[in-house]
């Protein structure tokens, strides 16, 4: 399982700063590069989470029963 960031920045390292102060310790993205990443398919705007499985599929869209998920998965 892997947690990506998608951040509404427009500069990459605006991103990666602000990831870093936030303690993201996972990969982040740029939304204008989510199409190109293969994420485009998950229909997210920034803020707002996906917990998809290794086949693809969308697990959940709220933010609290994700992260509830990952933390039983770890």
């Amino acid at each position: 399982m892997a947690l990506v960031h998608v951040s509404c920045d427009e500069v990459e390292a605006d991103a990666l700063t602000w990831a870093r102060q936030e303690g993201f310790t996972w990969p982040t993205i740029l939304f204008s590069d989510l199409e190109r990443a293969g994420l485009a398919q998950y229909d997210a705007w920034p803020g707002e989470v996906r917990l998809v499985d290794s086949a693809g599929s969308v697990l959940t869209k709220d933010e609290g029963e994700a992260f509830a998920t990952i933390s039983l998965k770890n």
